[in-house]
Parts: C-alpha cells; sequence; structure tokens
C-alpha cells in the first residue's frame, strides 16, 4: 500500500460476513476508497487540529473553521479566501451559504446565539433573527446545516433540533431524548455529537454514550442503528455523520479512527482510514462532510488537518 493512495475492497464473500456478524443483511457490493489530498495552502498542507468542515454543493467550495477565522477553498482543495478577523459577532461556531451565495454565520457571543447574513466575501450585511418561535422556547444552537432552503440548528448538548426557513422563520421543532427508550434516557451523559441532514430533510445525530445513530425522518419517525464493539462496523467513540448523494451514511470514529460506511438501510458496507501517520491514515477523526461529487472531507487531530477521499461505488 502507498502513502498516497487507500484502496478498501469488500468483495462478496467478506461484506456477507461482516454484514452477519453485526447482525445486518448481506450487503453484496464493491466499495473503493481512494485518498486524494489534504487541505492545502500556497505553502502546503494546512495542519489544523478538530476542525468544523461544511461544504457549499452548488459552487462546490468547502468552509473550515479555525481559530474563529473561516477559510475557504476551491474545489480543488486551495484556500482562495479567509475572513472573520475584526468581526464582532463572538465566538464562531458554524457555516452555511444559501442559494444566492450569501454566508450565514451561526456565532454565541454574551450568552446568546447570533446569526448573521453577510455577503460572499464575508462583510456582514445584516442580523437574521428567529422569528415566531414557542412561547418559552429561547434560541440556542452549537451548529447549523442548510438544506433545500431551510436551516437546521442543533442544540447538540440537549440533542435538539430547530427548524427555519432561510429568512430565520420558525418552522418547527425536534427533540430528540424524549423519543428515546426510558433505559437510554436514563443514562449518564447521554449527548449528541454529530449532526447533519441528508438530501430528503431527514435529521440525523450521534450519540457516543448510546453507540448510537439516530434518525428522525420528515414524517416524524425516529429510527437507529449502532452496537459497540471492536469488529469492523461497529462503534467506539461515534462523531461526526454526513451523507452522500445516494444515502449512504458516513460515520467518524475517533476511538478506532476509521470512517464507517452505511447504506441507507443502515447496512454496514466498509470503514476506511484506519490508525496511522501515513496521508491515507487518520488520527481521531472527528467532523466530515461531504459535497456532490461524493468526496468526503474529514478532520482530524493532532494537527492532521482535512483530508479528502474519493469513494467509488459499482
Amino acid at each position: 500500500m502507498s502513502a498516497g493512495f487507500l484502496r478498501v475492497t469488500v468483495l462478496r464473500t467478506i461484506a456477507a460476513a461482516c454484514a452477519l456478524f453485526i447482525g445486518a443483511s448481506p450487503v453484496f457490493a464493491q466499495v473503493q476508497a481512494t485518498y486524494l489530498h489534504t487541505l492545502a495552502g500556497f505553502a502546503g498542507p494546512l495542519k489544523y487540529d478538530g476542525v468544523r468542515v461544511s461544504v457549499d454543493l452548488e459552487r462546490e467550495e468547502t468552509y473550515v473553521i479555525y481559530q474563529n477565522l473561516v477559510h475557504i477553498f476551491n474545489p480543488s482543495g486551495m484556500e482562495v479566501f479567509v475572513f472573520g478577523d475584526g468581526l464582532d459577532l463572538g465566538q464562531i461556531l458554524d457555516v452555511a451559504v444559501d442559494r444566492t451565495g450569501d454566508i450565514i454565520l451561526l456565532s454565541y457571543k454574551g450568552s446568546r446565539s447570533l446569526l448573521t447574513r453577510c455577503d460572499f466575501r464575508g462583510v456582514p450585511i445584516r442580523p437574521v433573527e428567529i422569528k415566531n418561535l414557542p412561547a418559552g422556547l429561547v434560541f440556542f444552537a452549537n451548529r447549523m446545516v442548510h438544506r433545500n432552503g431551510l436551516l437546521y440548528f442543533a442544540a447538540l448538548g440537549t440533542a435538539s433540533v430547530i427548524v427555519t426557513d432561510i429568512n430565520g422563520e420558525f418552522r418547527s421543532r425536534v427533540e430528540f431524548l424524549p423519543l428515546l427508550p426510558e433505559d437510554e434516557k436514563k443514562k449518564d451523559g447521554v449527548e449528541s455529537v454529530g449532526f447533519t441532514v441528508d438530501r430528503e430533510g431527514s435529521i440525523f445525530l450521534t450519540m457516543p454514550v448510546l453507540f448510537t445513530v439516530y434518525k428522525y425522518s420528515p414524517e416524524g419517525r425516529l429510527t437507529s442503528f449502532g452496537r459497540p464493539g471492536s469488529a469492523p462496523g461497529r462503534f467506539g467513540i461515534v462523531a461526526g455523520i454526513a451523507s452522500d448523494s445516494r444515502g449512504n451514511l458516513f460515520v467518524a470514529d475517533k476511538l478506532k479512527s476509521v470512517v464507517m460506511v452505511f447504506d441507507k438501510d443502515f447496512n454496514f458496507l466498509i470503514e476506511f482510514g484506519h490508525r496511522g501517520l501515513k496521508p491515507a491514515n487518520l488520527i481521531v477523526p472527528d467532523d466530515i462532510a461531504i459535497d456532490r461529487r461524493d468526496r468526503v472531507y474529514v478532520s482530524q487531530a493532532r494537527r492532521r488537518g482535512v483530508s479528502v477521499f474519493s469513494l467509488a461505488f459499482p
């Protein structure tokens, strides 16, 4: 295996054995994961540590929040612009881009969450107020996703999500914890870490203490998957989650230092990365994002930056 490549092939017999081992139906597929590059500047790969990463699907740009600055990368993975220095917005937590190209920043300042609309260069245009919240509900969020003209705001500590339109008009709220089985609610340290929304509008949260990924569909149905263990397809310490154009789910595992791939029916397909210092390896993967070409962006610890992978499905 070369330092520049990661090729993982899952043959029919191996996929069937793994699926049976983890209690899922056999998945007969061959999948290849290939390391492409690490997000870089003109001086070389950027040594970020545990950053927040997101993508603008329409313009194929990648956004990284590091040291309270927003770094923008072109489709080739080169840094083209940085902003945030001098903005009086407190701590920048997340970023999204709407269909017009305006940048929406989620930040935290003065014990409250702020939402600010900026132009494509990061110059603030106006604050965005969350309007018509139910009585007694205070807007608080530390993660944000823009999907299908809607904004989804997650408060990870309470595993709750607020949905608004692009102008901040309240649409709905989802509280995951009341929907969990009683024995899971009572466990210490139950909170969410990974958060995403797929192209169909389903909301996903990862909960490390429960070794579980939860899915809340637009129809209001809660489903889940995940089992603890070291075998392929089982969870150690789950973190970030993302979905591709086929509905496959990508789950980062900090303990195992891999990214696991599941199909839309939660069947395990492959895992890639594996702990090591070669370019194709991962060290404590955390956040994940996927662009419209199904390239996978994985942030890591130990100043390993953001690695980019391409997955090929037959």
